[in-house]
């Protein structure tokens, strides 16, 4: 049987009015994911309803609930390369570092977010976009 917790005010152990409480609504991570460009394959999420692999490097992660603003939001994005102890073009030694940043090609909406995975250039070589084992994407804002 599912029970139902509701409560007016939240407080700590002396009963004051908690950090808690803000942190609750306002300061945690309200979706993420971790996928797996290289499978194509979700390793975790929350407040995930679906994930788009436009193209190599290129993801959009629409939220099962929506943020309340389109900009109004942290974005915080990450990736790891698993694959043959990053020796490959994605994180070669000689390489620049990898990073990810949310896309240029879409305005930001309150549904959904697209971000690139890029690694770094050479001397010799551009950097370009790329499909890492571990592809990390938080938001932190306000739901709807």
């Amino acid at each position: 049987m599912a029970s139902i917790l509701r409560v007016n005010t939240l407080t700590d152990a002396s009963s004051n009015n908690s950090v808690a409480t803000s942190t609750i609504f306002n300061g945690t991570i309200k979706h993420w994911v971790n996928y797996d460009a290289a499978s194509q394959a979700t390793h975790g999420s929350f407040n995930q309803s679906s994930l788009t692999d436009n193209a190599s490097g290129d993801f959009t992660t629409t939220y099962s609930n929506n943020l309340s603003g389109s900009e109004d939001k942290c974005l915080v994005f990450g990736a790891w390369n698993t694959h043959d102890n990053a020796a490959n073009i994605g994180a070669g030694l000689e390489r620049g570092g990898l990073t990810c940043a949310q896309s240029g090609l879409e305005v930001s909406a309150t549904s959904k977010v697209r971000y690139h995975c890029h690694y770094g250039a050479t001397p010799s070589s551009n950097g370009g976009l790329y499909d890492y084992e571990a592809n990390y994407c938080a938001s932190i804002g306000d739901l709807a």
